[in-house]
């Protein structure tokens, strides 16, 4: 091996050390963040949030409720995740209760 050869070899060496351990420690901080996000997101979702989070669902199951009373395609969309409506229409002043299936519960 020529003296060329070998200086090549050897740069290339470290910078390839160099670059792992870059990529070793990067990981590493990333991992860092990904914790203290989670860990906010979980503050978020136990607290006010959470529990407004909670009430919007349930408002819009009760509006997708209403409207499913009259389409079919939203009542299937509903049925597919487990909740049931009543076919028939019911009347404009009172929406329509969504109800889990047996197995949801």
């Amino acid at each position: 091996m020529k003296l060329w050869q070998y200086t090549i070899t050897v740069v290339l060496g470290a910078l390839c050390m160099g670059l792992s351990a870059a990529v070793i420690l990067t990981s590493k901080s990333n991992i860092t963040i990904q914790e203290e996000i989670q860990g906010r997101q979980q503050k978020l979702n136990s607290g006010v949030l959470g529990q407004q989070a909670q009430q919007i669902t349930g408002n819009i199951l009760q509006d997708m409720a209403t409207v499913a009373a009259k389409n079919e395609k939203m009542r299937k969309l509903l049925a597919q995740y487990g909740y049931t409506v009543p076919a028939a229409p019911q009347s404009p002043a009172k929406k329509p209760a969504v109800q889990k299936t047996p197995e949801e519960t």
